[in-house]
């Protein structure tokens, strides 16, 4: 925690233009306590103000955090031999109530509706 506002510190010593901050500035605070640094306009310039403030006092201090949290979703795949066998089955059945219901035109009429509809489901799925 100490390293973070130290170096929060040396980042706003670089940017501010003020005379107080010319060099590194180190801030020890005591056992409970811990550094909180302000930006605040005096007289119509920036100031930076370092100031070491107990933990009970620190309801009226907004913290940020700088961490960088990276997520990778790693999508579950689907195999290409489970997509073979949906698109198979959806063409046999396809065919099997297009030959109870037409014959033998059904039943190619029917594998091509079964085939169409369950690749149309399969590239659903890859999504």
């Amino acid at each position: 925690m100490r390293v973070r506002v130290l170096m929060a510190a040396a980042i706003l010593t670089g940017v501010c233009s003020t005379q107080a901050f010319a060099g590194p500035t180190i801030v020890s605070c005591g056992p409970g306590q811990h550094a909180v640094v302000r930006e605040a306009f005096v007289q119509g310039e920036s100031v930076t103000r370092v100031q070491c403030v107990n933990g009970a006092n620190s309801a009226n201090i907004y913290r940020t955090r700088y961490e960088t949290t990276r997520y990778s979703v790693e999508r579950p795949r689907r195999s290409w031999g489970k997509t073979a066998l949906t698109i198979a089955g959806g063409a046999g059945t396809g065919a099997g109530v297009g030959a109870i219901v037409k014959g033998k035109r059904g039943a190619l009429i029917g594998a091509a509706l079964g085939g169409g509809a369950a690749s149309l489901y399969e590239s659903a799925k890859r999504r």
